[in-house]
């Protein structure tokens, strides 16, 4: 049902979000979205979350360096990184406003991302001897990355999902910040 309705804010946005939609597009009963979903914006609710889990995966074990550049390589990760799941956010973030679950859920989810990606630079700081502002700098990522799916969405005619990685890349290293980017997919 997660799915089905990322698939819906995909293909039209809210107005396309519907219980009728989301039922044909998961092959399931009405009955049963409503078994689990008391209403369509706790569906929103539970979509945007699994949405950004994706983004808030945090693997400990790497270093910080391998951490930021875990960011940004998901950001523009081929799988996720698509007309429709990026209309889906769009929907998602034109709720957050007026929807207090959904925003409360937002802050939160967008507290936590910033957090990791300050942390992680920190960490590269006290490890490289930078003095720099770090959540600056992770505020202004999310900004940069936020700003290349806006355009992306709007234009896509000529982006290049390597460009991108490459201009997050260029902002760190403006920043003192020098990453190997984790790999490089060819597009």
């Amino acid at each position: 049902m997660i799915e089905a309705g990322i698939a819906c804010l995909g293909k039209g946005g809210m107005t396309a979000f519907t219980i009728d939609r989301i039922c044909r597009q998961a092959g399931v009963s009405r009955g049963l979205v409503n078994h689990h979903f008391t209403t369509k914006e706790e569906l929103l609710v539970s979509i945007y979350g699994h949405m950004t889990d994706y983004l808030l995966r945090e693997n400990t074990a790497q270093s910080p360096q391998q951490q930021i550049a875990g960011f940004v390589e998901s950001s523009f990760d081929e799988d996720s990184f698509n007309k429709s799941n990026l209309r889906a956010w769009l929907a998602i973030w034109g709720q957050v406003a007026t929807n207090a679950e959904l925003k409360a859920l937002h802050q939160g989810r967008y507290f936590q991302y910033r957090q990791q990606l300050t942390g992680a630079l920190i960490r590269i700081a006290d490890l490289e001897n930078l003095d720099i502002d770090a959540a600056s700098i992770a505020r202004r990522l999310i900004a940069l990355i936020d700003g290349l799916w806006l355009e992306y969405c709007l234009h896509s005619n000529g982006f290049s999902l390597a460009a991108a990685k490459a201009d997050c890349y260029h902002f760190l290293q403006s920043n003192g910040i020098s990453l190997e980017p984790v790999h490089q997919p060819e597009d």
